[in-house]
């Protein structure tokens, strides 16, 4: 089975948010069944780089799927349709954001109209999947 993971970048996490995640990516991936992961490759970190890393430490395959430009028709976009072909995707995101956090700010998240965790472009990715599960981290 090939899996997605998706989700925030590293900025919205903080140090313990961001164990809790990778904890979460090493349950998620060592699952039996799962014989392939992907991500996005995002340059701002986080979920799909920590993706891969854990993919790494444990051997198991991983594809990262970087966006041809940073913008979205021509960039994020297809990225994100190419991940969604993934049998499931995971989204793994934060409650809120950390105080520090110098980026956009969103009342709840616009892709699903929830308020029980941030926007995140992976909530967008999940919603296009087969099949997708929501993992909301505290922060």
């Amino acid at each position: 089975m090939k899996i997605g993971i998706v989700g925030s970048e590293a900025a919205k996490f903080t140090s313990e948010s961001e164990a809790s995640a990778r904890e979460l990516i090493r349950k998620i991936i060592l699952d039996p069944e799962v014989t392939e992961v992907c991500s996005g490759d995002c340059h701002l970190g986080g979920i799909d780089q920590w993706a891969r890393e854990e993919c790494e430490k444990i051997g198991k395959p991983f594809t990262g799927y970087p966006p041809k430009v940073h913008e979205w028709e021509r960039g994020y976009k297809p990225r994100n349709l190419q991940i969604a072909e993934s049998d499931v995707v995971h989204c793994i995101t934060v409650d809120r954001l950390p105080n520090d956090y110098r980026g956009m700010r969103f009342a709840y998240c616009y892709h699903c109209h929830k308020t029980d965790h941030i926007k995140s472009g992976g909530c967008w990715t999940m919603h296009q999947a087969k099949q997708g599960v929501l993992h909301v981290v505290k922060n």
